[in-house]
């Protein structure tokens, strides 16, 4: 089916529209209210990223080996998604949704299904014998459960997991303690003999997650607003980019405009979701970045004769058994262990579990956490301003820093995410089976960090450390605070900004991490010959830098040479940086060490003087330094843009990928530009989408790392990446054939 720039009604059931594309290819769905749009938006859905949606669902339900491809990577990719219990869970929270809520979802399946019994699937699932099920509420729920782990509270376990190998293998604790203060203070030296006992079945991250380039990983973002004090109109302004990775095809958002009687909607979906996840309507724009809440712990669970310990008794596991549908192979069968704590990291295997002491995974997304965001995703649909949205954003069970503008002229800020309530900073492991370690149940929306109408005229969140005091502790292991700052710079030295403001600190490129650190070292190189070239950096990160280059190669040495030499093992530490997203996360824990000489105990990572240690490092580097052979920046930050269904398998004259592209950016510049290898997998993060508003009009600017559709042969499947490279913009607005009463 083809929808074109020719209004075309369509007609679901009772519900009936108009769908036309804009001059971009934007679906337009004109319609009654946001029970018809939605169901509208899951028939959009199955039109242009269908493959995307069905995908997702396979892999949430632990189902690849059984309709696409059968080898040992599958098996692994079903066997972990089946351990998380993903879509068992999600079926279970269907109940839980209101009636009118309810109707919403179902109106969004109706629309899903009603396009694939009309029109099929795609090809690439009748090349592997897969004929895709209606969609279900189910599989709604299943994709916010993935958004909400994947990239997000999976990042959290990853450092948990990395601070609980350092104990087991005994790096020293002051150490530890140092790069990760203050929240090792608390650790125990029954943990950490405890932990030297336990099994560890995963030694670091999986390795089985380097398939999900299929599901959406949120990693990091941008968001900043100014009120209308700030504002040359005299009118709010919203400005959002989330980072995401953006090395594949289709991009992982969907753009949609619909209108419904005195109402208007535009922004980005999530396929598999109805409503808008960022965006605007007529009257409120809504924006998140991550909001690196800790929503994960491992605890250690001793485990005899098939029951876990709990206080002075034992209990009976909860078992599940798991057989994995092979296309090629015999089934594959085994056992799920659970504790009231969550999954028990274990080897999968037919037979029971051994005596000894295991860590159980505790995520509170886990259960009973998703119909909360599906009402929100609703409610923010008929909200009329920001004081509302606080309140149904707070409900929201993804970790996220919301931002919201409305009409108004207000402005506000507020947390969401399932917080546990617990007695420790979360970080290390606990013993489960006394009661005392565990959750005491989820914060009270209350608690939630929350800011309206702030004096200074503007809120910028960049995954930076947002505690609030009197609040609870929700953020223990924050991003770095220097794209915030930056932000925050450019907004109070300017008195009133306009939008052409806002675009330049979309692509700004400048690096206040480079600038601290390059001070730090300046003394070194100062009369350096062979570092003339970094001398002379202006600390932007531009495709055709040199000084990036030589900046990010100094810097990759000090951590390799500081942590590895003195702790962790040079060896580890290139692990860390080349094959996981540790130090590209939490790369700020080691700065505070390399950068302040009175950070607590920063002195242990030295040898002896710390000026010392880091002359050394550096001048030895710069001796090394081969001023000849050093490519420009947007060389050596190259990726490919990849078929989410093919991975780069096919040849790139058939044009399913695209690029090589050049990243601008990296870790600490407002336009994030972190490229590295997580386990096997070629990954980045990056600005997914941008998107400006100004809340007089009715209309915003932006750019998709990607295109509308997923199709391959489609001209609509690359069709904003010119403008995403570019740092230029389209137009959503609401076109006059589509407009409706806005009385």
């Amino acid at each position: 089916m083809k929808i074109t720039k020719e209004p075309k009604n369509i007609s679901i059931g009772e519900h009936s529209a108009t769908l036309f594309r804009d001059q971009n290819g934007v679906i337009q769905i004109g319609t009654e209210d946001p029970i018809s749009l939605a169901k509208f938006t899951g028939f959009a859905h199955a039109l242009d990223r269908q493959m995307q949606m069905m995908l997702v669902r396979l892999v949430a339900k632990g189902q690849l080996c059984e309709h696409l491809k059968d080898d040992q990577e599958t098996l692994e990719i079903d066997i972990y998604m089946r351990e998380m219990a993903f879509y068992h869970e999600a079926a279970n929270e269907v109940d839980q949704i209101p009636n009118e809520t309810h109707a919403f979802a179902q109106a969004y399946c109706d629309g899903v299904n009603e396009y694939i019994n009309l029109y099929g699937s795609p090809f690439e699932f009748k090349l592997t014998g897969y004929k895709p099920g209606p969609w279900e509420i189910s599989d709604i729920l299943v994709t916010l459960k993935l958004m909400s782990y994947i990239g997000l509270a999976q990042t959290q376990l990853d450092i948990e997991k990395f601070i609980a190998l350092s104990l087991k293998n005994e790096i020293p604790l002051d150490h530890l303690k140092s790069l990760f203060y203050p929240h090792l203070e608390g650790i125990t030296q029954e943990s950490i003999d405890l932990l030297k006992q336990t099994k560890f079945y995963r030694e670091n991250i999986p390795k089985e997650i380097k398939f999900l380039s299929v599901v959406p990983k949120l990693l990091a973002s941008n968001n900043w607003v100014i009120n209308s004090k700030k504002s040359k109109s005299g009118s709010p302004i919203h400005c959002a980019d989330p980072h995401l990775e953006t090395n594949r095809l289709p991009a992982i958002w969907y753009e949609l405009v619909g209108t419904t009687v005195n109402n208007y909607y535009m922004g980005i979906t999530m396929p598999g979701v109805p409503g808008l996840v960022m965006g605007r309507n007529k009257h409120v724009a809504f924006s998140f970045s991550y909001g690196f809440m800790d929503m994960v712990d491992y605890f250690i669970e001793e485990i005899g004769d098939g029951k876990y310990k709990q206080d002075k008794s034992f209990v009976q596991l909860e078992k599940r058994i798991e057989i994995i549908k092979r296309k090629k192979h015999k089934d594959y069968k085994f056992n799920y262990y659970e504790t009231p704590r969550g999954p028990i990291e274990i080897a999968p295997s037919e037979k029971n579990i051994e005596d000894g002491l295991y860590l159980a995974r505790a995520w509170s997304g886990h259960r009973n956490s998703t119909a909360a965001s599906i009402q929100s995703i609703y409610d923010i649909h008929r909200t009329t301003s920001v004081k509302d949205s606080l309140s149904i954003l707070s409900r929201i069970t993804i970790s996220c820093n919301w931002l919201l503008t409305d009409t108004d002229g207000n402005i506000g800020y507020q947390q969401s995410g399932l917080l546990p309530n617990r007695k420790h900073s979360g970080l290390f492991p606990l013993p489960g089976y006394h009661s005392e370690n565990c959750w005491d149940g989820i914060c009270s929306t209350e608690k939630l960090a929350r800011v309206f109408n702030p004096p200074e005229g503007y809120l910028v969140t960049a995954n930076n450390d947002l505690n609030q005091d009197g609040k609870p502790l929700s953020i223990n292991m924050p991003m770095g605070k220097y794209r915030a700052n930056r932000i925050e710079t450019l907004l109070k030295n300017t008195d009133l900004l306009d939008i052409d403001d806002m675009m330049e600190i979309h692509k700004d490129l400048y690096s206040l991490q480079a600038k601290k650190i390059i001070n730090l070292i300046s003394p070194y190189i100062k009369n350096s010959g062979k570092a003339e070239l970094i001398n002379k950096w202006d600390l932007r990160y531009d495709k055709n830098s040199i000084g990036a280059t030589i900046f990010e190669d100094l810097y990759r040495e000090l951590i390799i040479e500081i942590f590895g030499g003195e702790c962790f093992g040079k060896d580890v530490m290139r692990h860390l940086l080349d094959k996981t997203s540790v130090i590209a996360d939490y790369y700020y824990n080691f700065d505070k060490i390399l950068l302040a000489e009175d950070y607590e105990n920063s002195h242990l990572w030295f040898k002896g003087n710390r000026a010392d240690t880091i002359k050394s490092i550096v001048l030895n580097f710069i001796e090394k330094l081969d001023i000849n052979n050093i490519k420009k920046w947007g060389h050596t930050n190259q990726v490919m843009m990849k078929n989410i269904f093919f991975d780069g398998k096919l040849p790139n004259f058939l044009g399913f990928d695209y690029g090589p592209i050049s990243i601008e950016g990296n870790r600490a510049t407002v336009v994030q530009g972190a490229i590295f290898n997580s386990d096997g997998r070629h990954t980045t993060f990056c600005p997914s989408w941008r998107f400006i508003t100004q809340m007089n009009h009715d209309f915003c600017y932006t750019a998709l790392a990607g295109g509308v559709s997923d199709r391959r042969f489609s001209s609509l499947y690359l069709t904003d990446i010119d403008n995403w490279l570019g740092y230029k913009y389209k137009v959503l607005n609401l076109d006059p054939l589509n407009s409706l009463d806005f009385q």
